[in-house]
């Protein structure tokens, strides 16, 4: 018996969004959508809310992950991971 485990702890939050981007536009997505997460991704900014110190930290900018709780999220994570998926089924092991 042989088992393969994979981690996908924080996973989400180490989406690389143009690797995502790219392989969407590669499998055919429409460009105007593509462009759209891009401008949406490129341009977030967050913050941090800790115990009561203070309210909110200063905002900053992120370079990667998918928008935690975001409607999108599970599907572009599914989008990304889709190579790795599509590399296992290929390999036919069993």
């Amino acid at each position: 018996m042989f088992s393969c485990f994979v981690d996908f702890n924080k996973a989400f939050d180490k989406v690389d969004y143009w690797k995502l981007f790219y392989q969407m536009i590669d499998d055919g997505s429409d460009v105007c959508l593509v462009k759209l997460l891009a401008f949406w991704y490129s341009y977030q900014s967050l913050c941090v809310v800790w115990q009561v110190v203070r309210p909110y930290s200063d905002k900053f900018m992120t370079g990667n992950g998918t928008k935690q709780g975001g409607v999108l999220s599970p599907y572009l994570f599914t989008r990304y991971v889709r190579p790795l998926l599509f590399a296992l089924v290929q390999s036919r092991l069993e």
